[in-house]
């Protein structure tokens, strides 16, 4: 009852209220995901068609190749057209977008990365876009039995300042769903959210994966089940997923670990089927696995995107930062949707604390915002922890003050924290920019642990 009430006073109506079109879109989407090869192959190349239509609106030089080959943008040579492109980056997407603005005569979102690489990115989300990146994720969660509206047990971040508490709490409301809080792992946290799920009831867990996996393990060691939570699935996200992690949290709760990958910028990219193969999200993604510069097949590479529906400057040929593989091999589930695999993604550390909590290290990106363009986070030792910040023309010493006062209040007042202003900031030998390292290895979880 719960489930149908949101899902059809709250969930679609708010869809329709923002003018996203939520009914045709996800019919779209499930045509396409019950589609043939070729006719998914098709579907692709007339929505790249627009797609390219609509890079030359606008001011952007890179699309400087399509406004000379524009009588060339047809279905037949749209696929070759789009590897002539160059490859963007976030820097490049990033610089590109603030010099355009906010697009005019268009209803849009303004949407900002949690900068899990140390370099947060804001940008504009045309409501078209918004509306297929729902219809994707509302289709690929029925796979595996979750319907609109299904209550949500959320292991999430949560934003630092009351504002913005507050307001996720709303949006948590509307949504039906319960959060688990990244940011205190403690034993009494744990005690209070699990009492929770027993009256909340949730279908499904959402969110990051060993921070899931750090919840269930304190459940095993107490002896403690969730056989009175009617759950489906576990979806976990943000994470690159250890086998490890897989089997506790599926022992632990009795139902299958569903990996979703994406982001911020285009939504889900990959989603897992019955039988553990990331299928990609073919209906609102076009993806390329570039090596040595040209898109290549069932062999390792760099994952670039182009989303498909965006009505005001899509992200074409845009990097995630990741490894991985395209395969030519389709899966046994029937599906025609594409196979990929993520071969390296980002695995979060966490910030050990003196009083002996250990901390989610998203708390600097929920925390370091205005006056910084980039910046990364080491903790040297159990009681210090150093940031570099590249900062902008509204860093201030008060700022800077605020910042180490917001953080001590999160980690405790006998964290040492330093900030020092740079110029640059240099990436891990994987090429990707971390915006957190704890340096002190093994002593710090064990400590953390006690």
């Amino acid at each position: 009852m719960i489930q149908h009430l949101a899902k059809n006073t709250l969930i679609y109506p708010l869809h329709y209220l923002r003018q996203e079109n939520i009914g045709r879109y996800l019919a779209e989407v499930e045509t396409v995901n019950s589609a043939s090869r070729g006719e998914i192959e098709n579907y692709q190349r007339m929505r790249l068609c627009e797609v390219a239509h609509t890079a030359l609106g606008s001011n952007n030089s890179s699309y400087d190749t399509l406004r000379t080959s524009k009588q060339q943008i047809t279905d037949s040579r749209i696929i070759g057209l789009m590897s002539e492109l160059p490859l963007q980056s976030k820097e490049m997407m990033r610089a590109a977008m603030k010099a355009e603005g906010r697009p005019k005569g268009i209803a849009v979102d303004y949407r900002s990365t949690s900068g899990s690489t140390g370099l947060p990115f804001q940008f504009y989300k045309d409501r078209t876009a918004t509306g297929f990146m729902d219809a994707v994720l509302y289709a690929a969660y029925a796979w595996h039995g979750i319907r609109v509206g299904d209550p949500q047990a959320r292991f999430w971040g949560m934003p630092i300042s009351s504002k913005d508490a507050a307001l996720a709490r709303f949006k948590d409301l509307l949504k039906n769903r319960i959060r688990f809080s990244a940011f205190d792992l403690s034993d009494t946290a744990k005690d209070t959210y699990y009492q929770e799920l027993q009256s909340f009831k949730p279908a499904y867990f959402y969110g990051y994966p060993s921070l899931m996996a750090a919840f269930c393990n304190y459940l095993r060691e107490r002896k403690q089940g969730l056989k009175s939570v009617p759950l489906k699935a576990v979806i976990g996200t943000g994470e690159y997923l250890y086998q490890h992690e897989r089997d506790l949290v599926e022992q632990v709760t009795g139902v299958p670990f569903i990996n979703e990958y994406g982001c911020t910028e285009v939504g889900i990219v990959g989603f897992e089927c019955c039988h553990h193969n990331l299928h990609v999200m073919s209906s609102n993604i076009y993806l390329e696995i570039i090596k040595d510069g040209k898109p290549v097949l069932d062999q390792e590479g760099d994952i670039h995107v182009t989303e498909l529906h965006a009505k005001s400057r899509p992200f074409i040929r845009y990097g995630l930062g990741d490894r991985g593989m395209l395969c030519s091999e389709p899966c046994r589930c029937g599906s025609a949707l594409p196979v990929m695999k993520v071969l390296s993604g980002r695995k979060d550390d966490y910030v050990a604390t003196p009083d002996g909590r250990k901390v989610y290290d998203a708390i600097f990106a929920y925390t370091l915002k205005k006056g910084i363009s980039q910046f990364k986070a080491v903790q040297t030792a159990l009681d210090r922890i150093e940031i570099s910040i590249i900062p902008t023309d509204e860093y201030s010493p008060e700022l800077g003050k605020r910042y180490i006062s917001d953080l001590q209040k999160q980690l405790g007042a006998s964290m040492i924290i330093t900030l020092k202003l740079v110029d640059k900031i240099e990436r891990e030998r994987s090429g990707k920019l971390r915006y957190f390292r704890n340096a002190i290895g093994s002593n710090a979880d064990s400590v953390a642990q006690q």
